[in-house]
């Protein structure tokens, strides 16, 4: 055991902060005691920390490498940093915690030899629980909604896959700005649980937006990419960036919006802007 977790550190050590994946948020139980030194930035210190937890690992410390792992996602959620956490998690047969931290990794950029590992230890834990447990899939729209079983915060955010018990299960899907929903999934090993799909309704005032960014650029609004050129959705009256992204004849740019409720008129004219 730990000659192959050696290996599996040689093979996602070629994994750096360039090849992070972006993590929306992480829960209390996801962070680590380690903090970063006197102007260190951030994924410097995550490199440290997860390099450190990559050594204990070696020397059978298995727990306080996880710890490593976890503070070093604290810090910043570099690619291999969230496997590790995950592979500690197998390796400590916490297989139900180790789930999402496998099936994240898979989002990352891998290399074929990568992400073969990656799915083998996801398989590895499916069939350790294969008995007792089922993986669905959770979207929610919006996306990007924190999951939670049974008022168990899970990891990552919508959509995700979930490894669901048999039996009833509280399925929370909950946003801010958005009413929580909660939907009870029942299930067994003869009646696999469905995936499920959750339509959030929105808790604060809202009003219809309509974006005109240049010829061919992608509109992002607060960070999500919701169109090309033209775009009509519903906003949160208040505080919003709109991005129009680079095109052939334009730079990429950004500007806040202050959304109005109705009646008053929310159509921001981007189109013309030369960078």
């Amino acid at each position: 055991m730990r000659r192959t977790f050696a290996r599996i550190a040689t093979v996602f050590a070629m994994l750096t902060a360039s090849a992070a994946v972006i993590v929306p948020s992480l829960p209390a139980h996801a962070e680590g005691g380690d903090t970063a030194k006197a102007d260190e930035p951030a994924d410097r210190a995550a490199e440290r920390l997860n390099e450190e937890g990559k050594k204990l690992v070696v020397s059978g410390k298995y727990e306080e490498a996880l710890d490593k792992f976890r503070a070093s996602l604290k810090l910043f959620p570099l690619s291999n940093a969230i496997f590790n956490v995950g592979s500690m998690l197998y390796t400590l047969k916490q297989f139900e915690e180790a789930f999402p931290f496998l099936d994240y990794t898979l989002r990352a950029p891998l290399d074929p030899r990568q992400r073969e590992i990656v799915l083998q230890y996801r398989e590895n834990v499916i069939t350790q629980l294969k008995g007792t447990h089922a993986v669905i899939q959770v979207e929610s729209s919006p996306p990007g909604a924190q999951v939670a079983l049974n008022n168990k915060p899970l990891p990552f955010e919508t959509p995700m896959k979930v490894l669901v018990p048999f039996g009833a299960t509280d399925i929370t899907v909950s946003l801010p700005g958005f009413k929580a929903t909660t939907k009870v999934v029942n299930s067994s090993r003869a009646d696999p649980p469905k995936d499920v799909r959750v339509r959030l309704e929105r808790d604060d005032p809202d009003a219809a937006v309509t974006v005109f960014c240049p010829p061919g650029a992608d509109i992002f609004i607060d960070g999500l990419m919701v169109g090309v050129e033209q775009v009509r959705t519903r906003l949160l009256v208040g505080t919003h960036m709109v991005r129009c992204g680079k095109t052939a004849n334009n730079k990429a740019f950004e500007r806040e919006v202050q959304v109005r409720p109705a009646p008053q008129a929310n159509a921001y004219e981007f189109s013309t802007v030369k960078q």
